[in-house]
């Protein structure tokens, strides 16, 4: 009875408030702290131990069509999002992201707060068709937030990446916008 009561005291929480904005220079360390996390480091294609320079370098030298935002609840940041879109002009109407949450602030809404302003962003302003992702195929948190915004699993790449010492598949998901 007790775990039946805790996980309906987390249900009834309520959620924190979150605010997203650009990612700054000054988030690099906070940065280095959300991808230095197991479960970030475990579901992202993020090495382990990320320095803060590595961190500042990235976003000083952000490439052209490249979107960075951040996640922050009460002034801490917790969560983030790189949103290319493809420049390529055959492609042009394609984008993909990749997205890191706190492992603290993992079910508090982060991840669907940044995919909602990237998806508001590729819809209203840059005629973004498709976005594709990549995720992990046993990453079953990941791929339920994503259909929740309109991604289907389009294929399985066997062994597509690897994790802690063995080859895992990736599934490929999308959306597109009709």
């Amino acid at each position: 009875m007790p775990d039946k009561q805790m996980e309906l005291d987390r249900k009834n929480q309520k959620r924190p408030s979150i605010i997203v904005r650009p990612t700054q220079l000054t988030d690099a360390a906070a940065l280095c702290d959300i991808y230095s996390q197991p479960l970030a480091q475990s579901e992202t294609l993020q090495l382990p131990n990320p320095s803060i320079n590595m961190w500042e370098s990235r976003l000083e030298n952000m490439p052209i069509g490249v979107y960075s935002y951040v996640a922050e609840v009460d002034g801490k940041v917790v969560g983030n999002i790189g949103f290319e879109h493809s420049q390529r002009p055959r492609t042009a109407h394609c984008a993909s992201f990749g997205l890191g949450v706190h492992d603290d602030y993992h079910g508090s809404g982060i991840g669907t707060a940044l995919i909602s302003t990237v998806i508001d962003l590729a819809d209203n302003w840059l005629q973004v068709k498709r976005i594709q992702i990549e995720v992990n195929a046993d990453n079953s948190n990941a791929i339920a937030c994503y259909k929740k915004f309109g991604f289907e699993i389009e294929g399985t790449a066997k062994a597509g990446s690897f994790r802690h010492g063995e080859f895992i598949d990736t599934l490929y998901m999308a959306r597109v916008k009709i």
